[in-house]
């Protein structure tokens, strides 16, 4: 049996507004992506042919999006993976520069392409995603250890699975050395290793996540009760410190050993929920280096997703933090 340590609880403190990050900031591990999106009417059925609105490209990318979250909310991030040689990965590099976060560890492949999403979109905001992860698996266990001093200077590092196993647990294992908390996307879903046990402070599924993760039989339509459940086997198991489940339009649950607590989303019209949790991770972050509670941090990163879906685009629709203030999140 693993035994499973604990890190001590975060350091709070406030991030500069420059978006420069402070001697401990945010380093996101994570994919880049070219976003191909194909707004449709409905989906097609099997053997069926289906005429589509025009194609639109976003930059994207769990990791790239969750680093835009986290800058236009006023934190110093760091962005660490690998784009190719290519138009596209040019794009994305450009469009992070833009964004004030710091691509100095992003690497430039050239046997490999840029990663491509092929995001299918209905009509009600719903998403299905082909991933194709391209130059996101190039990215070594080895070229992340001799970066050791970037954990070093890391407060929380996020990271999520459309990078491969044995590159999410060098991570893992960097920032659990260097004391530095966890927040792990654990999507596109799929077991989670022993070794991962007693290293993530924050996993957070959504319940679809949570019903793989689990093997329970979850849905849009279950119980608050039987999500806290499935989150709490989890904490029990090691996996987490906190499991904070998204539910979409009901909101988020977060569940530790000792107790849950549901944020409510506000009521929204929905055209694109492709970056939405994403979008939460990213803000949660931010607003916990800013010296949030896990609660308060929970509440604008809800209302944060919950803006976003109301924008086309991963990275277009991530709201920049006076948006969020004009909108009462921080009075939620």
């Amino acid at each position: 049996m693993h035994s499973i340590k604990w890190l001590p609880p975060i350091r709070r403190r406030h991030l500069p507004v420059s978006n420069q990050p402070s001697k401990r900031g945010i380093l996101v591990v994570g994919s880049i992506n070219s976003d191909w999106v194909v707004p449709l009417t409905r989906m097609p059925l099997g053997g069926e042919t289906l005429e589509a609105s025009p194609i639109q490209y976003y930059a994207g990318g769990k990791g790239a999006n969750q680093a835009v979250a986290a800058a236009r909310m006023g934190a110093g991030v760091r962005l660490m993976g690998r784009v190719g040689d290519d138009r596209h990965g040019q794009q994305q590099l450009e469009a992070l520069n833009q964004e004030g976060i710091l691509t100095s560890l992003v690497g430039v492949d050239d046997k490999c392409s840029t990663g491509t999403a092929i995001i299918l979109v209905e009509p009600q905001g719903q998403n299905r995603i082909l991933l194709i992860p391209g130059a996101n698996h190039a990215l070594q266990p080895a070229w992340l250890a001799s970066h050791d001093d970037v954990f070093q200077k890391a407060e929380l590092m996020l990271v999520q699975l459309e990078l491969p196993n044995e590159v999410v647990e060098q991570a893992l294992h960097l920032a659990n050395e260097h004391g530095a908390q966890v927040l792990l996307d654990p999507a596109p879903v799929r077991p989670l290793p022993e070794t991962w046990k007693g290293v993530v402070t924050y996993l957070t599924p959504n319940l679809i996540e949570l019903a793989g993760l689990t093997q329970e039989p979850l849905d849009a339509k279950s119980p608050t009760g039987q999500i806290h459940q499935a989150a709490l086997k989890l904490c029990r198991q090691g996996f987490a410190k906190t499991v904070i489940t998204k539910m979409g339009e009901r909101g988020a649950l977060m569940t530790t050993l000792k107790d849950s607590y549901h944020c409510a989303a506000p009521k929204v019209q929905a055209v694109d929920s492709t970056a939405a949790g994403d979008c939460f991770n990213g803000v949660f972050a931010a607003m916990l280096l800013e010296g949030c509670s896990d609660r308060e941090a929970m509440k604008w990163a809800v209302r944060a997703a919950s803006l976003s879906v109301t924008i086309q685009g991963a990275q277009p629709s991530m709201p920049h933090k006076a948006m969020l203030k004009v909108s009462g999140a921080g009075s939620v």
